[in-house]
């Protein structure tokens, strides 16, 4: 077994017609969802969210809002030779932007775009994203947001 520790974010902005909206990325796996990736060493998991945010999707002024949970989950890499299995955490945080413009990194992420929980609502996605996004509105409506 191996063990992985990722971190990223879910962020957030206000658009022109104060409709709240999250930024995902469509993964290889054709699933939306938010953005992440492994922490280096070194690095705190707040400041690896925010790395692999700005490399992912291009978002530059973010604002952190708080820690919203640590996910763990089980999976294999089928493209790799072992196809072993890996435990993997991810540290997901809470951001803000006003940036509205996403540039994609195209290497692994087939799409980037902004959406409103309705929408996110209607998305093909893991079985994670729904929860985390509760938990985002929640704090968020309790900072009155």
């Amino acid at each position: 077994m191996k063990l992985e520790f990722s971190a990223g974010g879910l962020i957030y902005r206000q658009d022109n017609i104060s409709k709240l909206k999250f930024a995902l990325i469509l993964d290889p796996f054709k699933k939306w969802t938010f953005p992440k990736g492994k922490i280096e060493k070194g690095e705190k998991p707040d400041e690896a969210a925010k790395r692999e945010i700005t490399e992912e999707i291009g978002l530059k002024d973010l604002k952190l809002i708080a820690k919203l949970d640590k996910i763990g989950y089980w999976f294999k890499e089928p493209w790799k030779d072992k196809n072993e299995l890996i435990h993997k955490y991810v540290y997901f945080y809470l951001f803000e932007s006003a940036q509205g413009e996403l540039k994609h990194q195209t290497a692994e992420i087939k799409d980037a775009k902004w959406f409103t929980t309705e929408e996110i609502k209607k998305l093909k996605t893991y079985k994670d994203t729904l929860p985390l996004l509760q938990k985002a509105l929640k704090l968020l409506k309790n900072k009155k947001l």
